[in-house]
């Protein structure tokens, strides 16, 4: 077996102090345990390392070689330890994301470019997965997704073990794409809905949000739309507003490019849309301590999405 670390640096120590006694004080340990250590390396390489004859220490030609050789491998071996250190001072290593298809991809990737400038080491995995399970089955570390109550069985409880963290909240808006509205006409009340094309959205859970509520100083309306098309996933009910396929009634979120743009533009504008304030999420298992990679993607999201918090969204509201 080679000769220990530990041995090189006793016999290092021994030589610049020229004493043993002065080795075991800049070591801290017991001048018969420098001994111990030169007589093992001794024995281990066959040769003697001092001069047995001389009432102080003095390296014989083989030790001198050996001292050179020690403080060569005992400086790599410090440059090695500090590298080491230096790598798990910067966080690093894999991290799964997972998102079902009724959250927005654009709205996570937008968040992406700079974690990753402020932590270019960590791998981002970004998965769809469909059901709660999946943060095991597939080895998800963080879960986003919407939490909503179901039109027929109340809340969506969350697994034991997990922890539920709130990132954002955003209200629903009713809009469409400009040509649609050209076309069909511009609904002036909530009951002209039913004259109109409209799109739901089809749950994960297979509900369908086809009760719109609105609200303005005077009434409250729950209008039972009629869609003439169901589809899964908020990027799909965009899309399909953009290809004039009716009125929409999504998070504001899904859809704040568009109406910025105007490609979108807000229905019944006079009439707040209720029902809709649904705080996007992040699950992700509960570990004592927590993950860092964890912790520090849940930190960039609250900040990143800090802005859809505000009472106003200026442009959109």
């Amino acid at each position: 077996m080679p000769a220990s670390v530990h041995a090189m640096n006793v016999f290092v120590r021994a030589v610049e102090t020229n004493s043993f006694v002065g080795a075991a004080r800049a070591l801290l340990i017991d001048p018969a345990a420098v001994s111990r250590a030169i007589k093992g390396l001794e024995a281990h390489l066959g040769v003697l390392l001092f001069a047995r004859s001389t009432r102080t220490l003095k390296l014989t030609g083989e030790g001198t070689r050996f001292y050179q050789d020690c403080i060569e491998i005992l400086r790599k071996v410090e440059e090695a330890t500090e590298r080491f250190r230096a790598d798990r001072q910067i966080p690093h290593g894999e991290l799964k994301v997972g998102m079902p298809p009724g959250l927005t991809r654009r709205l996570l990737l937008r968040t992406i470019p700079p974690f990753r400038q402020q932590y270019p080491k960590i791998k981002l995995i970004l998965l769809s997965v469909d059901e709660m399970a999946g943060i095991g089955d597939k080895g998800v570390d963080v879960l986003l997704r919407v939490r909503s109550l179901r039109q027929h069985g109340g809340l969506h409880l969350e697994p034991q073990g997990l922890v539920v963290r709130k990132l954002a909240q955003t209200r629903r808006i009713a809009c469409a794409s400009p040509e649609y509205l050209k076309r069909a006409g511009q609904p002036r009340d909530p009951d002209d809905l039913a004259n109109h094309a409209c799109v739901a959205l089809l749950t994960q859970e297979h509900d369908v949000h086809d009760e719109w509520q609105f609200a303005n100083a005077k009434a409250r309306r729950t209008i039972k739309v009629t869609p003439s098309l169901l589809v899964q996933g908020t990027d799909a009910l965009r899309e399909a507003a953009l290809a004039g396929c009716g009125i929409i009634q999504p998070l504001i979120w899904h859809v704040e490019d568009e109406l910025r743009s105007r490609a979108l533009v807000p229905v019944l504008a006079d009439w707040k849309c209720l029902g809709g304030e649904r705080p996007m999420v992040a699950i992700y298992r509960k570990t004592q301590p927590m993950r860092l990679q964890v912790s520090l993607f849940i930190k960039h999201l609250v900040e990143s999405f800090k802005h859809y918090n505000r009472s106003s969204q200026p442009g959109l509201i």
